[in-house]
Protein backbone atom coordinates (compact mmCIF):
# COMPACT_ATOMS: atom_id res chain seq x y z
CA UNK A 1 0.00 0.00 0.00
CA UNK A 2 1.08 3.87 -0.47
CA UNK A 3 -0.37 6.38 1.24
CA UNK A 4 -0.81 10.27 -0.26
CA UNK A 5 -1.44 13.12 1.94
CA UNK A 6 -4.25 15.23 0.05
CA UNK A 7 -3.03 18.41 0.10
CA UNK A 8 -4.56 21.70 -0.40
CA UNK A 9 -3.52 21.53 -4.43
CA UNK A 10 -5.21 18.46 -4.41
CA UNK A 11 -8.71 19.60 -3.08
CA UNK A 12 -8.30 22.79 -5.28
CA UNK A 13 -8.01 20.57 -8.62
CA UNK A 14 -11.02 18.93 -7.26
CA UNK A 15 -12.86 21.53 -6.17
CA UNK A 16 -12.71 23.23 -9.94
CA UNK A 17 -14.07 19.86 -11.52
CA UNK A 18 -17.09 19.84 -8.87
CA UNK A 19 -17.82 23.20 -9.64
CA UNK A 20 -18.83 21.93 -12.82
CA UNK A 21 -21.66 20.01 -11.60
CA UNK A 22 -24.93 21.45 -9.93
CA UNK A 23 -26.86 18.36 -8.82
CA UNK A 24 -24.81 17.30 -5.11
CA UNK A 25 -24.75 13.33 -6.29
CA UNK A 26 -23.14 14.08 -8.89
CA UNK A 27 -20.64 16.76 -7.49
CA UNK A 28 -19.34 14.62 -5.16
CA UNK A 29 -18.66 12.13 -7.61
CA UNK A 30 -16.54 14.02 -9.55
CA UNK A 31 -14.55 15.53 -6.40
CA UNK A 32 -13.72 11.80 -5.34
CA UNK A 33 -12.79 10.98 -8.24
CA UNK A 34 -10.83 14.04 -9.07
CA UNK A 35 -9.11 13.03 -5.91
CA UNK A 36 -8.60 9.37 -6.90
CA UNK A 37 -6.72 10.73 -9.76
CA UNK A 38 -4.58 13.11 -7.91
CA UNK A 39 -3.29 10.03 -5.46
CA UNK A 40 -2.26 8.11 -8.26
CA UNK A 41 -0.99 10.45 -10.22
CA UNK A 42 1.29 11.34 -7.26
CA UNK A 43 2.27 7.99 -7.03
CA UNK A 44 3.39 6.96 -10.43
CA UNK A 45 5.49 10.21 -10.58
CA UNK A 46 7.17 9.13 -7.52
CA UNK A 47 8.03 5.86 -9.59
CA UNK A 48 9.24 7.95 -12.72
CA UNK A 49 6.29 7.42 -15.20
CA UNK A 50 4.75 10.40 -17.18
CA UNK A 51 0.83 11.06 -17.27
CA UNK A 52 -1.02 12.65 -19.63
CA UNK A 53 -3.96 14.83 -18.13
CA UNK A 54 -5.11 16.34 -21.21
CA UNK A 55 -5.46 12.96 -22.93
CA UNK A 56 -8.03 11.47 -20.09
CA UNK A 57 -11.08 11.47 -20.08
CA UNK A 58 -11.59 12.19 -16.52
CA UNK A 59 -10.18 16.07 -17.46
CA UNK A 60 -13.23 16.05 -20.32
CA UNK A 61 -16.18 18.46 -18.90
CA UNK A 62 -18.21 16.52 -21.91
CA UNK A 63 -17.43 12.84 -21.01
CA UNK A 64 -17.45 13.96 -17.47
CA UNK A 65 -20.74 15.17 -17.47
CA UNK A 66 -22.64 12.07 -18.44
CA UNK A 67 -20.09 9.10 -16.95
CA UNK A 68 -18.63 7.83 -14.01
CA UNK A 69 -15.24 8.30 -14.93
CA UNK A 70 -11.88 8.55 -13.06
CA UNK A 71 -8.82 7.58 -15.42
CA UNK A 72 -4.77 8.79 -15.78
CA UNK A 73 -3.16 8.54 -18.78
CA UNK A 74 -0.37 7.15 -18.83
CA UNK A 75 2.41 8.03 -21.55
CA UNK A 76 3.15 5.31 -24.10
CA UNK A 77 1.34 3.16 -21.79
CA UNK A 78 -2.45 3.50 -21.87
CA UNK A 79 -5.37 4.40 -19.58
CA UNK A 80 -5.29 3.38 -15.88
CA UNK A 81 -8.37 3.70 -13.65
CA UNK A 82 -8.28 5.28 -10.31
CA UNK A 83 -11.80 4.14 -7.93
CA UNK A 84 -12.21 5.84 -5.08
CA UNK A 85 -13.14 3.82 -2.23
CA UNK A 86 -14.92 4.78 1.15
CA UNK A 87 -13.83 4.09 4.84
CA UNK A 88 -14.67 0.46 5.78
CA UNK A 89 -15.71 -0.50 2.15
CA UNK A 90 -15.18 -3.59 1.64
CA UNK A 91 -14.94 -3.92 -2.38
CA UNK A 92 -13.91 -1.34 -5.36
CA UNK A 93 -16.89 -0.47 -7.30
CA UNK A 94 -16.24 -0.30 -11.55
CA UNK A 95 -18.76 1.22 -13.34
CA UNK A 96 -19.85 0.01 -16.66
CA UNK A 97 -18.60 3.34 -18.16
CA UNK A 98 -14.91 2.39 -17.95
CA UNK A 99 -14.62 -1.22 -18.54
CA UNK A 100 -13.22 -0.98 -22.05
CA UNK A 101 -10.31 1.15 -22.84
CA UNK A 102 -8.17 0.57 -19.32
CA UNK A 103 -5.48 -0.94 -19.25
CA UNK A 104 -6.10 -1.76 -15.30
CA UNK A 105 -7.98 -0.30 -12.01
CA UNK A 106 -6.16 1.13 -8.54
CA UNK A 107 -8.21 0.59 -5.63
CA UNK A 108 -7.66 3.75 -3.83
CA UNK A 109 -9.02 4.51 -0.38
CA UNK A 110 -9.90 8.28 1.18
CA UNK A 111 -9.85 8.32 4.97
CA UNK A 112 -12.86 9.94 6.76
CA UNK A 113 -11.54 13.65 6.64
CA UNK A 114 -10.52 13.26 2.80
CA UNK A 115 -6.64 14.26 4.28
CA UNK A 116 -4.97 10.94 2.90
CA UNK A 117 -5.31 8.46 0.14
CA UNK A 118 -4.22 4.92 0.52
CA UNK A 119 -3.48 3.10 -2.59
CA UNK A 120 -4.79 -0.33 -1.76
CA UNK A 121 -3.94 -2.80 -4.91
CA UNK A 122 -5.31 -3.13 -8.26
CA UNK A 123 -6.67 -5.27 -10.99
CA UNK A 124 -6.43 -6.12 -14.60
CA UNK A 125 -10.57 -6.99 -14.54
CA UNK A 126 -13.12 -5.44 -14.83
CA UNK A 127 -16.66 -6.09 -12.77
CA UNK A 128 -19.04 -4.20 -11.33
CA UNK A 129 -17.67 -5.63 -7.36
CA UNK A 130 -13.91 -6.60 -7.08
CA UNK A 131 -13.54 -7.70 -3.06
CA UNK A 132 -10.50 -5.45 -1.91
CA UNK A 133 -9.10 -8.88 -0.59
CA UNK A 134 -8.71 -10.12 -3.58
CA UNK A 135 -6.52 -6.91 -5.06
CA UNK A 136 -3.38 -7.41 -6.63
CA UNK A 137 -0.49 -6.08 -4.81
CA UNK A 138 0.31 -2.60 -5.75
CA UNK A 139 4.14 -3.64 -6.04
CA UNK A 140 3.57 -5.46 -8.89
CA UNK A 141 1.88 -2.60 -10.78
CA UNK A 142 5.41 -0.55 -12.07
CA UNK A 143 6.61 -3.96 -13.48
CA UNK A 144 2.82 -4.19 -14.99
CA UNK A 145 3.22 -1.14 -16.34
CA UNK A 146 6.53 -1.79 -17.83
CA UNK A 147 5.52 -4.78 -19.73
CA UNK A 148 2.53 -3.34 -21.59
CA UNK A 149 4.63 0.02 -22.68
CA UNK A 150 4.31 0.91 -25.91
CA UNK A 151 6.66 3.17 -28.84
CA UNK A 152 4.20 6.21 -29.11
CA UNK A 153 2.98 6.03 -32.47
CA UNK A 154 1.77 9.39 -34.41
CA UNK A 155 -1.11 9.26 -36.20
CA UNK A 156 -1.11 11.63 -40.26
CA UNK A 157 -4.68 12.12 -41.01
CA UNK A 158 -5.59 12.08 -44.41
CA UNK A 159 -6.70 15.58 -45.83
CA UNK A 160 -10.52 15.31 -46.47
CA UNK A 161 -11.57 17.15 -49.80
CA UNK A 162 -15.23 16.63 -48.47
CA UNK A 163 -15.75 17.56 -45.19
CA UNK A 164 -19.74 17.35 -44.63
CA UNK A 165 -21.00 17.60 -40.93
CA UNK A 166 -23.27 14.60 -40.42
CA UNK A 167 -26.52 15.98 -38.43
CA UNK A 168 -27.61 13.22 -36.01
CA UNK A 169 -30.42 14.94 -35.44
CA UNK A 170 -32.17 15.04 -38.58
CA UNK A 171 -31.84 11.10 -38.69
CA UNK A 172 -34.49 10.85 -35.82
CA UNK A 173 -36.21 12.93 -39.12
CA UNK A 174 -35.36 10.99 -41.14
CA UNK A 175 -33.39 12.69 -43.49
CA UNK A 176 -30.00 11.09 -44.35
CA UNK A 177 -26.75 11.81 -45.93
CA UNK A 178 -26.21 9.99 -48.73
CA UNK A 179 -23.33 8.17 -47.97
CA UNK A 180 -25.11 6.93 -44.79
CA UNK A 181 -26.90 3.63 -45.92
CA UNK A 182 -29.03 1.48 -43.95
CA UNK A 183 -26.66 -1.48 -41.97
CA UNK A 184 -28.43 -4.22 -44.24
CA UNK A 185 -27.34 -2.34 -47.53
CA UNK A 186 -23.42 -2.28 -46.14
CA UNK A 187 -23.21 -5.08 -44.17
CA UNK A 188 -25.20 -7.63 -46.30
CA UNK A 189 -27.94 -9.90 -44.91
CA UNK A 190 -25.66 -12.19 -43.68
CA UNK A 191 -23.99 -10.57 -41.06
CA UNK A 192 -26.79 -8.44 -39.73
CA UNK A 193 -27.09 -11.23 -36.92
CA UNK A 194 -23.86 -9.55 -35.01
CA UNK A 195 -24.28 -6.01 -35.59
CA UNK A 196 -25.45 -4.16 -32.94
CA UNK A 197 -25.88 -6.61 -30.11
CA UNK A 198 -24.74 -4.76 -27.18
CA UNK A 199 -26.47 -1.94 -28.85
CA UNK A 200 -30.00 -3.58 -29.00
CA UNK A 201 -29.68 -3.98 -25.16
CA UNK A 202 -28.43 -0.31 -25.11
CA UNK A 203 -30.66 1.47 -27.15
CA UNK A 204 -34.05 -0.29 -27.63
CA UNK A 205 -35.28 2.36 -30.19
CA UNK A 206 -33.44 4.65 -32.71
CA UNK A 207 -31.69 5.04 -36.05
CA UNK A 208 -29.11 2.65 -37.45
CA UNK A 209 -27.20 3.83 -40.55
CA UNK A 210 -23.38 2.82 -41.10
CA UNK A 211 -20.75 3.59 -44.16
CA UNK A 212 -17.88 2.20 -45.40
CA UNK A 213 -14.81 3.37 -44.23
CA UNK A 214 -11.41 2.91 -47.25
CA UNK A 215 -8.02 2.63 -45.78
CA UNK A 216 -6.70 1.88 -48.85
CA UNK A 217 -3.46 -0.11 -49.24
CA UNK A 218 -3.28 -0.43 -45.38
CA UNK A 219 -6.12 -2.76 -45.58
CA UNK A 220 -4.79 -4.45 -48.57
CA UNK A 221 -7.71 -2.86 -50.05
CA UNK A 222 -10.51 -3.80 -47.80
CA UNK A 223 -13.05 -1.40 -46.26
CA UNK A 224 -13.50 -1.44 -42.74
CA UNK A 225 -17.64 -0.62 -41.89
CA UNK A 226 -18.48 2.61 -39.15
CA UNK A 227 -22.22 1.78 -38.20
CA UNK A 228 -23.68 4.60 -35.46
CA UNK A 229 -27.25 4.14 -34.10
CA UNK A 230 -28.71 6.89 -32.19
CA UNK A 231 -32.11 7.72 -29.64
CA UNK A 232 -34.09 10.54 -28.60
CA UNK A 233 -34.28 10.77 -25.03
CA UNK A 234 -37.54 12.45 -23.15
CA UNK A 235 -35.08 15.04 -22.40
CA UNK A 236 -34.16 16.05 -25.46
CA UNK A 237 -30.87 14.53 -25.27
CA UNK A 238 -29.28 12.29 -27.87
CA UNK A 239 -27.80 8.98 -27.21
CA UNK A 240 -25.10 7.54 -29.52
CA UNK A 241 -23.61 4.47 -29.90
CA UNK A 242 -20.54 3.95 -32.32
CA UNK A 243 -19.27 0.69 -34.06
CA UNK A 244 -16.73 -0.38 -36.56
CA UNK A 245 -16.91 -4.36 -38.27
CA UNK A 246 -15.08 -5.75 -41.10
CA UNK A 247 -16.28 -4.94 -44.75
CA UNK A 248 -18.14 -7.67 -46.80
CA UNK A 249 -15.86 -10.92 -47.23
CA UNK A 250 -14.18 -10.36 -44.08
CA UNK A 251 -14.24 -11.70 -40.65
CA UNK A 252 -12.21 -9.70 -38.80
CA UNK A 253 -10.63 -6.24 -38.16
CA UNK A 254 -6.99 -5.83 -38.62
CA UNK A 255 -5.16 -5.76 -35.45
CA UNK A 256 -4.27 -2.34 -33.90
CA UNK A 257 -7.15 -0.76 -36.10
CA UNK A 258 -8.13 2.93 -33.58
CA UNK A 259 -11.35 3.74 -33.30
CA UNK A 260 -11.76 7.40 -31.83
CA UNK A 261 -14.02 9.80 -30.31
CA UNK A 262 -12.68 13.87 -30.77
CA UNK A 263 -14.30 16.83 -29.63
CA UNK A 264 -14.79 19.94 -31.94
CA UNK A 265 -11.31 21.05 -31.42
CA UNK A 266 -9.54 17.38 -32.31
CA UNK A 267 -9.17 16.72 -28.81
CA UNK A 268 -9.03 12.59 -28.21
CA UNK A 269 -12.12 12.03 -25.93
CA UNK A 270 -12.43 8.04 -26.34
CA UNK A 271 -10.21 5.31 -27.93
CA UNK A 272 -10.24 1.68 -28.22
CA UNK A 273 -7.93 -0.36 -30.42
CA UNK A 274 -9.04 -3.78 -32.64
CA UNK A 275 -6.31 -6.94 -31.30
CA UNK A 276 -6.33 -10.12 -33.22
CA UNK A 277 -9.82 -11.88 -34.47
CA UNK A 278 -12.10 -8.85 -32.92
CA UNK A 279 -15.00 -8.90 -35.31
CA UNK A 280 -16.30 -5.76 -34.44
CA UNK A 281 -15.07 -3.10 -31.48
CA UNK A 282 -17.50 0.04 -30.33
CA UNK A 283 -16.71 3.28 -28.02
CA UNK A 284 -18.70 3.17 -24.86
CA UNK A 285 -22.27 4.94 -25.89
CA UNK A 286 -22.76 8.90 -24.92
CA UNK A 287 -25.31 11.47 -24.68
CA UNK A 288 -24.98 14.83 -26.17
CA UNK A 289 -27.20 17.92 -26.11
CA UNK A 290 -28.26 20.26 -28.82
CA UNK A 291 -25.35 21.56 -30.63
CA UNK A 292 -22.77 19.44 -29.39
CA UNK A 293 -20.72 18.61 -31.92
CA UNK A 294 -17.64 15.79 -32.27
CA UNK A 295 -15.51 14.09 -34.62
CA UNK A 296 -15.37 9.98 -35.03
CA UNK A 297 -11.92 8.70 -36.39
CA UNK A 298 -10.90 5.56 -38.10
CA UNK A 299 -7.15 4.91 -37.85
CA UNK A 300 -4.32 2.36 -39.03
CA UNK A 301 -0.76 3.29 -38.78
CA UNK A 302 0.14 6.66 -40.28
CA UNK A 303 -3.25 6.96 -42.11
CA UNK A 304 -6.62 8.03 -40.52
CA UNK A 305 -10.26 8.94 -41.92
CA UNK A 306 -12.57 11.80 -39.75
CA UNK A 307 -16.19 12.17 -39.50
CA UNK A 308 -17.27 14.53 -38.40
CA UNK A 309 -20.97 15.12 -36.71
CA UNK A 310 -23.61 17.15 -34.60
CA UNK A 311 -26.40 17.12 -32.89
Amino acid sequence: MFTVPLSFEAHTIAQHYQKQHSQPPKAKQVYLNALAVYAVDFYLRCLGFESDLNQSDSHSPLLMKFMDIADLSIKQIGKLECRPVLPNAQFCQIPPDVWSDRIGYVAVQLNQTLKRATLLGFTRTAMAEVPLSQLRSLSDLPAYLNQIRQPALTIQPIASANKIVVNLRQWLGGVFETSWQSVEDVLGVNNMQMVFVRSMTELKTGIKRAKLIDLGMQLGEQAVVLPIAVTLNSDETVNVLVQIYPGCGQSYLPPNLKLLMLSEFGEPLQEVCSRGQDNYIQLRHFKGQLGDRFSIQVALDNVSVTEDFVL
